[in-house]
């Protein structure tokens, strides 16, 4: 399930595969939850060591990052991303 706001995270240099289905139970990272559902990971190379804030709403403009989207859902009442009709 896609959430509401993002997720901190102090992040280290290297490649880093963020989830992009919404399934993964390793928020902010993939772990593999996504096969058969047609998505794929964010693969994003972080260059040094830094706090970074990862989109868990699945509306952000700025994919894997927040661009702060969630606080519009919220605005509208609905607060995350799904296929309930109420987005």
């Amino acid at each position: 399930m896609y959430g509401f706001k993002p997720i901190a995270v102090n992040e280290t240099a290297g490649t880093k595969h963020y989830c992009a289905c919404g399934n993964s139970n390793n928020k902010p990272y993939c772990d593999g939850s996504h096969k058969g559902s047609g998505k794929t990971p964010s693969v994003i190379e972080i260059t040094e060591a830094k706090q970074v804030y990862i989109c868990d709403c699945s509306g952000s403009n700025n994919k894997p990052f927040c661009d702060g989207t969630h606080k519009k859902k919220a605005e509208d009442g609905h607060g995350h991303s799904c296929s309930c009709g109420k987005n």
